[in-house]
């Protein structure tokens, strides 16, 4: 074989190994008889394509968590569905196989690993939404049989378990501890995808009356596909988060703020309620000022001002301001992840995510405001500057104004209370409303 036709041959086995599997391909094989489902699923493996390269953490850390990549992750799309089974489809199983578990080729050779099957499983067996958990949605997951031992081994080491807690179960009819699957993750966790739109109504119990008013709602929001595909990937990072901490790989972050203390302060305390619409406003008008190529002026003092206005929670109102700094960890930076993948796809723009998150009022401003610092330090930055328990003394937003090397505003805080008030297209007053009724929520439960 001579040279240039030994070249050749070596540049066309690099990029058959390399090249973007047919994800059309894949999901037409998954759903055929749903063109839909197979537009959701291609863009979903556009994510999971798309984090091979860059996933949301930058290569980096995150919060209580060492990565983020979706080509990494266990997860099985449900197929097949009937009145009472469905059949599982593994991807990115590096576990060992066990009875049942079959090579799925076709789909092996499309996704460019091994993927394989589980047919005839019981829908409740894996079920864990509705009014008595029993019910099959878009999204779950499976916990391994020791996952509750290991988490609460590794927090008390001698306590002994008692067998009721190990034999656990949110239904009866879940799957039980000794079935191999959950035997075979152990301490891992298998997250479990549906495009379906008819299992998703089918769990929030919806009348056929209120669907359509639902649909038109979910439309307005970029349509219902768009949206569960950012519930999944914002869910799935809070599985990784939780298989990250019961496996040891991650800190436990310990921040207890006194929630019901906090819902009186709000009630109460009118400095308080001002103090937090004017972070808010600060948060969303630096997000604005981030869609700009390079920092401005106005973006400076913004964060200048929004320096005082951290240093005045935490000195005044420490209960409330680890509220928010712990929320824009735990939801803000799975929202963030969610945000980032879409972008990565072209699904939304970064500009439509700021403008998104200032609208999506669904969620308290702490999960919107984390996901605005998770796109600062992405547009910025170019990092996530997060070290082994950084994110466990210092808030997102402290460690943006640290490396931004921020001093604080030469104004009073009055003076940024009242400057704020009248320039931002945020309603602080109804975000704080609306922080209070969550917190009230929470408290009762």
């Amino acid at each position: 074989m001579t040279k240039t036709v030994a070249l050749i041959s070596v540049l066309t086995l690099s990029v058959s190994t390399f090249a973007k599997p047919n994800y059309g391909l894949l999901s037409s094989d998954l759903y055929p008889s749903s063109q839909e489902d197979q537009a959701f699923v291609s863009k979903f493996f556009d994510i999971v394509e798309a984090h091979k390269t860059q996933d949301p953490l930058l290569e980096g850390k995150g919060p209580s968590i060492r990565e983020y990549s979706l080509d990494k992750i266990k997860f099985a799309f449900i197929t097949n569905v009937t009145d009472d089974k469905v059949n599982l489809v593994f991807f990115n199983w590096k576990l060992p196989t066990f009875q049942g578990l079959e090579i799925q080729k076709a789909l092996s050779d499309i996704y460019g690993s091994t993927v394989y099957i589980l047919k005839g499983v019981n829908k409740k067996s894996i079920a864990s939404q509705g009014e008595d958990r029993s019910q099959l949605t878009s999204f779950s997951y499976m916990l391994g049989a020791n996952t509750m031992e290991k988490q609460i081994k590794k927090d008390n080491p001698t306590f002994q378990v008692p067998p009721q807690m190990l034999d656990w179960k949110p239904h009866p009819d879940y799957m039980d501890r000794s079935h191999p699957l959950r035997q075979t993750l152990d301490g891992n966790t298998l997250v479990m995808l549906s495009p379906s739109k008819e299992l998703f109504f089918k769990q929030t119990g919806m009348t056929g009356q209120m669907r359509p008013y639902f649909e038109q709602m979910l439309t307005s929001q970029g349509g219902f596909y768009n949206s569960i595909m950012g519930m999944m990937v914002h869910e799935m990072f809070h599985v990784k988060e939780g298989e990250d901490q019961v496996n040891g790989f991650a800190k436990d972050r310990k921040i207890n703020e006194d929630r019901k203390l906090i819902v009186e302060q709000l009630k109460s305390d009118a400095n308080l309620r001002s103090l937090m619409a004017t972070y808010v406003r600060i948060v969303f008008s630096i997000g604005d000022s981030s869609k700009n190529n390079s920092p401005t002026a106005t973006e400076l003092e913004q964060l200048a001002d929004l320096r005082s206005v951290v240093t005045e929670l935490k000195t005044k109102y420490s209960d409330t301001w680890k509220f928010i700094w712990n929320y824009e960890y735990t939801e803000g930076f799975a929202e963030y992840v969610s945000a980032y993948s879409m972008i990565q796809v072209g699904i939304t723009s970064f500009d439509q995510q700021i403008d998104l998150q200032k609208s999506d009022t669904g969620n308290n401003f702490a999960y919107r405001s984390g996901t605005m610092g998770g796109l600062y330090l992405v547009k910025r930055l170019s990092q996530m500057p997060f070290s082994s328990n950084e994110d466990h003394s210092e808030s997102l937003w402290e460690i943006v104004l640290r490396f931004t090397n921020t001093k604080p505003s030469a104004k009073s805080i009055d003076e940024i209370t009242s400057k704020y008030s009248t320039i931002s297209s945020v309603d602080g007053e109804d975000e704080v409303k609306r922080v209070i009724d969550y917190l009230i929520s929470t408290v009762m439960e």
